[in-house]
C-alpha cells in the first residue's frame, strides 16, 4: 500500500522552528546588493531584465529598496565573493517605495523576488519580514505581479495577497510610469499584461501631507508630470538599521495568528501596535 503518512518537514509549525537560524536585513552595503542581484539573476526570469534589476538593485534608482535573508553570521562582506558566488544569501526581496501624493503615508510594489532554493520556506520568510519591516516605517498597502505560473500565484495567495476591486490605493496613485504616475505594471514573456494582486498591511488614519511636492518631466515622451520625492519621504530609518534578528524573526513566523491565517487575508493592524509581534 502507498504510504499515506504525512509529510512533516514542511508544516509551518516546522519552517517557524527553523527560523532561528535567519535573519534579515536591508542592502545597506555593496556586497549586500551584489549578492542580492546574483540571487535575481539567478532566476530565468529576471534574466530578460538583467540591466533593469541592476539598476534597480545595485543602483538603487527608481526608489528602490532590497532586502536579503541571511544565515545567521552568514551576512556578504566581500563585493568580490559576492559576485563570485562564494557569498551568498538565502533569498532576496526589491521594492519601490511610493509616499502617497495626498497623504504622509507610503505603499511598496514588489519588483523582484527571488530564493535560491525554492520550497524551503525562505521566500515566506524574507516576505513576512520585509512587511513588518515597512509597516514599521508606515507602509501600508503594498503590490504585487505575479507571474503566471501556478506556482507564483499559490506563493503570493498563500502570502495573503489578492486582486482587490476596487483596489485598496487612491485613483492618482493607480496611475502608470508611462503616464507620470508610481505604478509600474508587469507584463508576462509573452507580452501579457499580469493582474494586480495587493495587501493591506495596516489599517492608520491617512494624515494630509503637509509638505509641497516638486515635479519634473516623466512618462513616455517626457510629456507628463511626475513627482521628486526626497530621500527622507522614502524612508523613516537609516539602512543600516532596518534589520529584523534571528530571534525576532523566529516570533514572528510562529505568531499564532500568523499561523491561523496562513493563506487568508490577514487582520488589519492598528498602527500603535505594529511592533507588538516582536
Amino acid at each position: 500500500m502507498p504510504d499515506r503518512s504525512r509529510d512533516r518537514s514542511r508544516s509551518p509549525r516546522r519552517a517557524a522552528g527553523a527560523t532561528e537560524t535567519c535573519c534579515a536585513l536591508e542592502a545597506c552595503r555593496d556586497a549586500h546588493r551584489w549578492a542580492a542581484y546574483e540571487c535575481h539573476f539567478s532566476k530565468t526570469t529576471f534574466k530578460t531584465e538583467a540591466s533593469q534589476v541592476r539598476t534597480r538593485v545595485i543602483a538603487c534608482h527608481g526608489q528602490c529598496r532590497t532586502f536579503i535573508l541571511c544565515e545567521k553570521g552568514q551576512v556578504p562582506k566581500s563585493i568580490q565573493k559576492a559576485k563570485d558566488r562564494k557569498e551568498l544569501v538565502l533569498a532576496a526581496m526589491t521594492v519601490r517605495m511610493n509616499p502617497y501624493r495626498h497623504y504622509s503615508k507610503m505603499w511598496a510594489q514588489v519588483l523582484h523576488m527571488s530564493a535560491w532554493e525554492e520550497r524551503q520556506g525562505h521566500g515566506s520568510k524574507l516576505v513576512s519580514a520585509v512587511e513588518e519591516l515597512l509597516r514599521q516605517e508606515g507602509v501600508d498597502v503594498i503590490v504585487s505581479y505575479p507571474a503566471p505560473t501556478q506556482q507564483a500565484e499559490s506563493f503570493w495567495n498563500k502570502m495573503g495577497y489578492r486582486g482587490q476591486d476596487p483596489s485598496l490605493l487612491p485613483d492618482e496613485e493607480l496611475i502608470p510610469r508611462c503616464r507620470g504616475g508610481p505604478l509600474w505594471p508587469e507584463q508576462s514573456l509573452s507580452g501579457e499584461p499580469l493582474e494586480r494582486w495587493e495587501k493591506r498591511l495596516a489599517a492608520c488614519a491617512q494624515q494630509p501631507r503637509e509638505e509641497v511636492t516638486r515635479t519634473r518631466p516623466g512618462g513616455d515622451g517626457r510629456r507628463y508630470r511626475e513627482f521628486v520625492w526626497r530621500p527622507k519621504d522614502l524612508r523613516k530609518r537609516l539602512a543600516s538599521e532596518v534589520t529584523m534578528s534571528a530571534l525576532q524573526l523566529q516570533k514572528l513566523m510562529s505568531s499564532p495568528v500568523r499561523r491561523r491565517m496562513r493563506g487568508k487575508q490577514p487582520p488589519l493592524v492598528a498602527e500603535g501596535s505594529i511592533a507588538q509581534v516582536l
